[in-house]
């Protein structure tokens, strides 16, 4: 596992491009993908769109990695069924939760598995929300492939950003991948970089070879 640190200085997250990211086309896809493998698969992280959960677990382990998240207020951003709430309770995290997701279907099956717990149907590009939380996580949101991917990551950090206290975890993959699906976006790691720089004026972490060439997390702090 590699890590790369930068400098922390205290810079407010960099602007984004005002780009419609999404197409009409993609927020069909992406309604029509997740539909269809809720028909075609029994298991809840195979309807989000992992291989296994052991895959999808190796995520949430390093996404949890931005710091000591037991008893703080966390937002969970592509919340999809609510696994990694399921992830995180199985592991005697407790805390204050709250689940997002832009899609009806998926909002609905999170509340199904997890009765009485916050999930909430939310397009923060569309409505910035204006609670606030210790850190956020966003997982596997950034991996289809739209219109202008960079413009998605840019604008989904610097909404979700604002929202949080302490820190901002997400996963991408990497365009080191040994293998490549053409629906997917894999991101250069170099550009990911000095993206990152850019927005968090250095107070950034990046972790690499947790699976090795495949994925990439970064931390954004405060």
């Amino acid at each position: 596992m590699s890590w790369s640190q930068g400098s922390r200085k205290d810079k407010p997250l960099a602007g984004s491009s005002k780009t419609q990211p999404l197409s009409a086309f993609d927020r069909l896809y992406l309604w029509f993908f997740y539909l269809m493998r809720s028909f075609q698969y029994d298991l809840p992280e195979n309807r989000v769109g992992w291989r296994s959960r052991h895959n999808q677990e190796i995520r949430f382990r390093l996404l949890t990695g931005i710091g000591d998240i037991n008893g703080k207020s966390i937002l969970d951003l592509g919340c999809g069924l609510g696994c990694f709430y399921g992830y995180l309770k199985a592991r005697g995290w407790h805390g204050d939760y709250t689940g997002m997701d832009t899609l009806d279907l998926m909002v609905k099956g999170a509340r199904r598995r997890y009765p009485g717990v916050k999930f909430e149907k939310h397009d923060i590009l569309e409505n910035p929300p204006h609670q606030q939380w210790d850190y956020l996580f966003i997982s596997g949101v950034f991996n289809h492939r739209v219109r202008d991917n960079w413009a998605w990551v840019e604008q989904m950090v610097g909404a979700a950003f604002g929202s949080v206290d302490k820190g901002l975890a997400f996963n991408i993959l990497s365009a080191d991948c040994p293998w490549k699906d053409g629906d997917l976006f894999y991101a250069d790691p170099s550009v990911l970089e000095d993206k990152v720089k850019l927005w968090t004026g250095g107070k950034y972490k990046i972790v690499k070879g947790y699976l090795p060439g495949e994925d990439m997390t970064v931390y954004l702090y405060k």
